[in-house]
Order: structure tokens, then sequence, then C-alpha cells
């Protein structure tokens, strides 16, 4: 294991810088190196060879729904429904993280309630009860419709996260990307005026206390891949 965290810790130095969407932090990897450049073989092929499961991502609990996930430049999230209690601490914790106050209406993290006892209806495979719900937050599209649709240009990637992020100087609350956004997810705050929407500060991982909500490095990921033999640290460094 020492050898081949060695040789992984040899391929950070040649992260390709490609933007928001490529750009490597200081000691880490990108969607882009892992799933593109280095293994090739997209999400998919990571959960079918298994380098998700340490982290309950499997083909199962994704056919069934009850893991969601939202890939982002430097971290996988992933959900799983079946662990949401519905408790919201997520949703304080996020607004009190970013606002200074607990505040559900400004959280960037949502707990939706869903009354059906499992994805198909009937399973009842939910481990809190019967009942699951769905954790929403802000995918950090590519093409982000809220980006595209703010009339003050107040919305940009942030150059180390590739999170999308309000200017709060620029952005005049005008509500355009809350309506743009498939899910909503943008928000102004009532008392601001300003648009709020995820950072993906991972504040709502951290403080979830059923593990509902995971912020997975690529890092890891990659080490995973080469530890199940998905690839070679040789490929990840030519990639």
């Amino acid at each position: 294991m020492e050898e081949k965290k060695g040789a992984l810790d040899q391929v950070e130095p040649a992260a390709e810088a490609a933007g928001a969407e490529g750009k490597a932090t200081q000691g880490g990897f990108t969607r882009r190196q892992v799933v593109v450049g280095g293994v090739g073989i997209g999400l998919a092929g990571l959960i079918a060879g298994g380098a998700l499961a340490k982290w309950g991502v499997v083909e199962d609990s994704i056919a069934s729904g009850r893991i969601v996930l939202d890939p982002m430049p430097q971290k996988l999230i992933v959900t799983d429904r079946a662990r949401c209690s519905g408790c919201q601490r997520c949703e304080l914790m996020c607004s009190l993280r970013n606002d200074g106050r607990a505040c559900q209406n400004t959280a960037r993290v949502r707990v939706w309630q869903n009354y059906n006892f499992g994805a198909g209806g009937e399973s009842r495979d939910g481990i809190f009860g019967s009942c699951q719900f769905t954790v929403e937050h802000c995918k950090q599209c590519k093409d982000a419709w809220c980006v595209k649709n703010c009339p003050v240009h107040a919305i940009a990637p942030d150059p180390e996260t590739g999170a999308r992020v309000v200017n709060a100087e620029a952005c005049i609350g005008c509500g355009m990307c809350h309506e743009a956004c498939p899910w909503n997810m943008p928000v102004v705050d009532t008392e601001t005026g300003v648009s709020t929407k995820c950072i993906a500060c991972g504040r709502c991982a951290v403080q979830c206390p059923n593990g509902a909500i995971k912020f997975v490095d690529w890092k890891d990921i990659a080490q995973e891949a080469i530890d199940k033999g998905i690839v070679r640290t040789s490929t990840l460094v030519e990639g």
C-alpha cells in the first residue's frame, strides 16, 4: 500500500490546469483527470469495478434510487437517501456556516419528504423506519442555467473549487437564478437582498449525524481504482 500511495503522490504535480473545471487544488485530483483523462471509463466503469463501494456506491444502490451522485470538479457528492432521517440538521448547519444564523429558508441544501415507502413504493428499504427523504443541493452544473441567466453576471466558477459562486457585491437580488435553476436551488435572502447558493463547503456532510451526505475526494477515488486493479498508476500519470 505504501508503494502505491507513493506512486500516486507523484502524479499530483503533473495535474493539468484547464480552468475551473480541470484545475486541481494543491495536492489533489480533479474529476476530469480521474474519470476522463486517467481512467477513461466514466463513473459507470468505476461503479462496476467497485472503486466506489467503500462509500456505499454499488450498482444495486444506484438502480434503486437510494444513492444519488453529483460529480464536481474537486469532489464527488454521494447522497444516501436511505440514511437520511429528515432531521434537517444539514439545513441549519449550512445557514449557520454561510449566513451566521439558523435559517432554513436560505440553506443551500434541502431535505424533501417522500412518503412513498422506498424507491419503488413497496420496497420499504429505508433504514430509518420505511420513509425515505430526498436531499437536494446545487449540482454545480458545467453549463449552469443560473450563470447563463444572471442579468449582471454575478455568478461564476470559483477558480479553486469549481463551485458556482455568487458575487454578493454584483448581485441585484432579482431572483432570475432561482427561476432558471431546474431545482430552484439559488434563493434570494430576504434580509440581505442577495442570492445565496451552495459553495461546496461540505458543512452539510460534516454535520450529518447519519452519514447521508459525503464529499469524496477524487484522489481517494483514484487510489481505490488503482487498488482494485481498474487502472494502473502509469495510466493516471500519462492521462
